[in-house]
């Protein structure tokens, strides 16, 4: 009894082995699929188990090598939870910069309006303030000086004295238009000599002005400036309301020292005189206005007459 209880668990530790021996693996297993009436093969071929182990892990490997260069190459991933768009980024940068400057624009805008509102109303320049409105284009405050600084010459004093001792008593050539206009020392724009007459007839509703030596251009009163633009025909131009309803703008210059809302006075640097040249005549062209109507800048302050022929 004892011997063929031996055989039966030897023959049992036998049949495991077979079940799980490497050589069962190797089998090979024919697959065969014909048609139902003719028996014509339709798909014929031998696989082991350890090939077919094999095949499987190859196509779960090339699956998922196919799903990550989906996700990585392609937009499809933006259907995926948690992926976005490598541009959205870039995107929403460029949006908060234009939001950024649509901002500055609008409170420069602002003051723009302001001032214009002041023109309008006739404010009192002499009392303004408009210094404040200066702290939005800047960072910080008294980080920007102006670093130009001018010297009163002996000429300029001898041409305050000449223009006050000859209008202090005059009583029949004073000017053209009001009253207001005897109290007031207009400053010379630049230190040179004219070269085209005020000439409304002909739509030239200034002087042109050309100077040798001096480049800076001054104010003639003391005023806010209204607008300071370029454009192609004239270049930089300044603008500035001064008190009295009168209004003076310099055209031609090549750089412009004084922004929109800026209070400056009599005498201040305002711009750089434009590339002066004798086939195109550029120089400075200074325009004098009161209450809506041009003047001759010529009947207010000194100037040296050298008409082109």
């Amino acid at each position: 009894m004892e011997e063929e209880k031996k055989e039966q668990i030897e023959e049992e530790k036998g049949s495991l082995k077979e079940r799980f021996s490497f050589k069962k693996l190797n089998r090979t297993f024919h697959f065969l699929m014909s048609h139902n009436e003719t028996m014509e093969p339709i798909v014929d071929f031998r696989l082991n188990l350890l090939n077919l182990f094999f095949v499987i892990i190859g196509l779960a490997l090339l699956l998922i090598v196919i799903n990550t260069c989906l996700i990585a190459f392609t937009p499809l991933r933006e259907y995926i939870p948690g992926y976005t768009d490598n541009n959205l980024n870039r995107e929403v940068y460029l949006l908060n910069r234009r939001a950024d400057s649509l901002v500055l624009e609008m409170q420069k805008r602002d003051v723009y309006f302001e001032n214009l509102q002041y023109v309008i109303e006739g404010y009192d320049f002499a009392a303004d303030s408009c210094h404040e409105n200066i702290n939005i284009y800047e960072p910080l405050p008294g980080t920007v000086t102006d670093t130009i600084v001018l010297t009163k010459s002996p000429c300029d004093s001898l041409l305050r004295a000449e223009f006050e001792s000859a209008d202090q008593y005059d009583l029949l050539n004073g000017p053209a238009v009001g009253n207001s206009g005897r109290d007031l020392n207009f400053f010379l724009p630049i230190d040179g000599h004219v070269v085209k007459a005020y000439n409304p007839e002909a739509k030239h509703y200034g002087v042109d002005l050309v100077s040798q030596t001096s480049q800076i251009v001054k104010a003639t009163l003391d005023g806010t400036v209204v607008f300071a633009i370029w454009s192609i025909e004239d270049g930089y131009t300044i603008g500035i309301q001064h008190e009295n309803s009168y209004f003076s703008i310099y055209r031609r210059n090549s750089t412009l020292l004084k922004k929109e809302g800026d209070f400056v006075h009599a005498g201040d640097a305002i711009g750089i005189l434009g590339k002066q040249d004798e086939s195109n005549l550029s120089g400075l062209h200074f325009e004098l206005w009161h209450n809506g109507a041009s003047l001759d800048p010529t009947h207010y302050m000194t100037m040296e007459m050298q008409l082109d022929k």
